[in-house]
């Protein structure tokens, strides 16, 4: 399975979910950032972009450009408290160490 949910994760997203489907926005996991210690994601409710793969769990409908499933294997999504509010912990299935910290990093030679 491509995207894996846990009850709590897909419970937060549903919520989200009944609000942002009527102003035609869909759940789609981006890249946020990548570093040395691997990538970072955020889910984001916004159109549907052309190249984006539809993945189906536990009832929810999520987008992922496809080059992110490629490269990442799919996705483990759960629910984190932060200072005392929750919020979205996306997991890659497969971390990729590729950075775009350039020539300061001792891994830029490894990209």
């Amino acid at each position: 399975m491509q995207i894996t949910i846990s009850d709590r994760a897909a419970q937060y997203l549903r919520k989200k979910e009944d609000f942002f489907l009527s102003r035609a926005r869909v759940p789609r996991i981006v890249l946020a950032e990548r570093s040395c210690s691997g990538a970072n994601f955020r889910l984001f409710f916004e159109p549907a972009q052309d190249g984006d793969a539809c993945v189906e769990a536990s009832g929810l409908k999520i987008r992922v450009p496809k080059e992110l499933l490629d490269e990442f294997a799919g996705f483990d999504l759960d629910l984190e408290t932060f200072f005392f509010a929750s919020r979205l912990l996306i997991v890659p299935q497969q971390q990729s160490f590729k950075c775009d910290c350039g020539h300061k990093c001792s891994h830029a030679s490894d990209a």
